[in-house]
């Protein structure tokens, strides 16, 4: 987690000037175009620091005319956030353990009005999260999602009896998801897939095969493999195997409009920003998730000026040189 930011404040751009026109920070993204490269990450269990919970954020994404990206296990439902002011939506689906259950939240997001399936690969098993287990905080336990009451996860409790919780448990993690199954989901909505959780230049390439419309470069906020290289580090070898035939995105570890930049200066289309929202939506302030996103957009703007760029695209032009002490290592060695 720690390394995520690490990574990101080390990184040092390189300046051009005489760019005429003010920056515009608008950018198109899976689904349309947005004010600035920013998409509010899928988090689950918002509840725990505000009762409005992802209805509060997706809100202000639509206020601020960003994105937002609704959790899985969100503890407002899918239909709750899309009965809030229209934005650009995207909704993040694990592959479950009963196929039933995962068609559920597709067709929901494709009746609901959403943009984008993010599909997110990187928890076959859930990490150990040594400070949950110090702390004695079982997340389902304290806060149930959502799930819990749509009308397929009531019939599998009925079915197998029990708590909610421990059907989740059954259903999820699902450590035998597959390519093949990512594939089947794929050609089964007519919606845009984004796979997350993807760090290796070779599962970017096998994601392309099998007809993914983006990927996104997480470690899942550090949270899963504390080994893991950063997802900074991981972005330049992804960006290079996806050949600009889909965007990337990028996702762990931002937390200032600077590190933005960075991520577009190394080829990310746009970012998923993720605890900085959560210390907004802990504050109870109704209006302080977008005034954080405003600011993101300001200060971005403010950013691409000072770095010469007109269009957030302009900003590969001052990615690290070879040599500055801010270049990024790929897989391989490479700045």
């Amino acid at each position: 987690m720690t390394r995520n930011e690490a990574m990101l404040d080390r990184a040092v751009l390189v300046p051009r000037v005489l760019a005429g026109a003010p920056a515009d920070p608008s950018v198109e993204i899976t689904g349309g175009t947005i004010a600035a490269p920013v998409v509010i990450a899928p988090m689950g269990l918002q509840g725990l620091l505000d009762p409005r919970a992802e209805t509060v954020a997706a809100r202000a994404a639509a206020e601020a005319d960003l994105g937002f990206c609704l959790s899985t296990f969100s503890s407002a439902s899918a239909a709750d956030v899309a009965a809030t002011p229209p934005g650009l939506r995207w909704r993040q689906v694990y592959l479950t353990r009963e196929p039933q259950l995962t068609r559920y939240l597709v067709e929901e997001a494709e009746q609901l009005g959403f943009r984008a399936i993010v599909v997110t690969l990187d928890v076959p098993v859930v990490g150990r999260r040594s400070r949950d287990v110090a702390n004695g905080m079982d997340r389902f336990a304290v806060a149930p999602p959502a799930l819990v009451r749509a009308e397929p996860f009531r019939r599998l409790l009925a079915q197998r009896g029990g708590e909610p919780r421990d059907v989740l448990a059954d259903v999820f993690p699902n450590p035998y998801t597959s390519w093949a199954d990512v594939a089947e989901l794929i050609s089964a909505t007519r919606l845009p897939v984004l796979l997350k959780g993807i760090m290796h230049p070779e599962d970017a390439r096998r994601a392309r095969e099998i007809g993914a419309a983006g990927l996104v470069v997480s470690n899942h906020g550090g949270r899963q493999f504390d080994r893991s290289i950063s997802s900074l580090e991981a972005l330049p070898a992804v960006v290079a195997a996806a050949e600009g035939s889909v965007p990337v995105y990028l996702d762990s570890g931002i937390r200032r409009p600077a590190h933005v930049a960075v991520a577009l200066s190394l080829g990310a289309r746009a970012v998923l920003l993720g605890r900085p929202v959560l210390t907004a939506l802990a504050t109870g302030r109704p209006d302080a998730v977008v005034t954080l996103l405003r600011h993101f957009t300001e200060e971005f703007a403010h950013t691409m000026t000072l770095l010469g760029a007109r269009r957030p695209s302009d900003l590969l032009a001052c990615a690290p040189q070879a040599g500055s002490g801010g270049e990024i290592a790929d897989g391989g060695g490479s700045a």
